[in-house]
């Protein structure tokens, strides 16, 4: 994991998309964060002591069309637990998320403290600074995506245009040129990541370790997918959000610790 220091930084943004405004201060208190993002090997070693619910092999959300489902489920990265291991865990919903954090002895980053880790206090762009996204820093679609896309009649838009060689998913912490400043992998693109928070509008209130709103009907997720067709959504202020129950292809996790926490707290090492 990485250290966070206590700092403060302006979470959101007065340029960027409605749910990113207004930039507003928020000072964080020390805390850990993953340096990767959860794996298919990480969370079996959790479901396989039925400490955790087994991953899904399908994908499954409100309102799903069956050609949805037909198309995607192969995407489940638990289908190919071998080939897949080093992958970032995907098809699980927001509690199977924060049980699988909580028997590590951690927890889901709150939506802030996911923010602060991916950009720094200084407010880069994007993850490893101001350069523009392309396919030597992450995962998102490119020219294999848009290929892949016709391969299954569903048109692909590419965010930029090499390959990045990976059509899916890709093993965690393949792009170490796309880390944020405080060195964590595939923070954008590869698969969005759960948080604590229910989904709601910020205001410009200055706040001190912001949990976001205390009830909701959808959770945040930050930093995009394999299939991220615009830059934007590589900005760490970007957020999105799903219904808790989603356990969708492009979902996956990262946990986040208290610094200092009591050994107690930890159910395994």
């Amino acid at each position: 994991m990485a250290e966070i220091p206590t700092t403060a930084f302006f979470m959101g943004s007065d340029t960027g998309e409605d749910e990113e405004k207004p930039a507003h201060k928020v000072r964080l208190s020390t805390y850990c964060m993953d340096l990767t993002e959860v794996t298919v090997e990480d969370y079996l070693a959790c479901s396989d002591k039925g400490e955790c619910k087994r991953p899904w092999a399908v994908v499954d959300w409100p309102e799903i069309k069956d050609a949805d489902k037909k198309l995607y489920t192969p995407l489940c990265n638990v289908n190919d637990p071998v080939g897949k291991a080093k992958h970032p865990i995907n098809c699980v919903d927001w509690q199977m998320a924060v049980s699988y954090c909580e028997y590590r002895g951690k927890r889901l980053p709150t939506s802030a403290e996911w923010e602060l880790a991916a950009r720094g206090p200084e407010g880069r762009t994007y993850p490893w600074g101001d350069e523009v996204p392309d396919e030597t820093r992450l995962n998102a679609c490119g020219k294999e995506c848009v290929a892949w896309g016709k391969t299954k009649g569903v048109p692909m838009t590419p965010m930029f245009a090499g390959d990045d060689h990976f059509v899916h998913t890709a093993p965690v912490g393949s792009f170490p040129k796309g880390a944020s400043k405080f060195g964590l992998q595939d923070v954008v693109g590869n698969v969005w990541e759960w948080t604590a928070d229910f989904d709601g509008k910020y205001t410009a209130e200055e706040q001190k370790d912001p949990k976001g709103p205390t009830t909701g009907s959808e959770r945040v997720v930050r930093g995009g997918a394999w299939n991220g067709s615009f830059a934007s959504w590589l900005r760490p202020s970007a957020r999105y959000s799903f219904p808790a129950e989603t356990k969708s292809h492009v979902v996956g996790l990262r946990c986040a610790a208290t610094l200092g926490a009591p050994a107690s707290a930890t159910k395994k090492p």
